[in-house]
């Protein structure tokens, strides 16, 4: 039985669900254990801090980090939401992709696509990127579906395609660890094609990787058991969870679908109170 889903996404970043209402959901599936885990924001931790429920929240989000030219996304948990470096490269991460943002909206009025950055509304709130514009598109009838609005305008080689500022993975995993933090390499599984898995987990563990995601929708039965050895051989914790996005993805997992049993949860809280002197329970 699924007892912790630590990968989870609000209204703050790119899911569809504001925090109260991933709680709740939560809450009807008896998921005693989750983890909001926006991308480069940490925004709906401040909310989640007002909320008082029966239910455990580890403070959370995925940062984005770049490792030998390769995009790669880390889970940091346990963070310090006050943390002032951490809100400082937070805010500039913010920055990027708001001017990211009307970069892309630029080249796609070149094309002949009628839109501005009035129809995204921007705001200080939102981690900004790809999938809003994808939504903005698929609104105003240019593409039928947000994969088509990728496929015909944000992939990587598409026409309004930009790179995204990212972290180099050094500083991110440096990051999580000064917001007293661990670190965990989110969805391995889908790392792109001539990475090693072994060797990449090897030199992160080295700059203070701490976990790995084993449990992920993208990940196969071989795919479970492989990071799962990985994380015994490295002695990194265990981590898992459904990336759960809402209505803004075809994904039809739900909250809790994935995740960690007590077992793992129990460890998963052990390993940061031994990390960290932390007195999580």
């Amino acid at each position: 039985m699924i007892y912790s889903d630590l990968h989870i996404h609000s209204s703050y970043s790119d899911g569809s669900l504001t925090p109260k209402e991933i709680i709740d959901i939560s809450k009807s599936k008896g998921i005693n254990c989750i983890s909001i885990t926006d991308h480069d924001s940490i925004l709906s931790q401040y909310e989640l801090s007002k909320i008082s429920e029966e239910i455990t929240i580890v403070p959370g989000l995925e940062l984005s980090s770049e490792y030998n030219g390769h995009e790669i996304h880390f889970l940091g948990y346990f963070i310090d939401v006050f943390n002032t470096e951490l809100i400082s490269v937070l805010n500039d991460i913010h920055k990027e992709r708001v001017e990211r943002v009307y970069t892309i909206i630029g080249r796609l009025r070149k094309l002949g696509i009628n839109i501005s950055e009035c129809d995204i509304k921007l705001d200080s709130f939102v981690s900004m990127g790809r999938p809003h514009i994808a939504k903005l598109l698929l609104d105003k009838g240019y593409v039928k579906s947000l994969r088509e609005a990728f496929h015909l305008y944000l992939a990587k080689g598409r026409p309004a395609y930009i790179e995204r500022y990212k972290l180099n993975y050094k500083e991110a995993l440096k990051l999580i660890k000064n917001s007293g933090g661990i670190s965990v390499l989110a969805h391995p599984g889908e790392l792109y094609k001539g990475i090693d898995p072994e060797k990449l987990i090897r030199d992160l563990k080295i700059y203070g990787l701490c976990g790995i995601e084993v449990f992920h929708p993208s990940h196969d039965s071989k795919d479970i058991n492989n990071f799962y050895n990985l994380s015994k051989k490295y002695k990194l914790v265990i981590c898992g969870g459904t990336d759960y996005h809402g209505s803004n993805t075809k994904s039809d997992i739900n909250i809790g679908a994935i995740g960690l049993d007590l077992n793992l949860t129990t460890k998963f809280f052990n390993y940061y109170n031994k990390y960290n002197g932390g007195q999580v329970k």
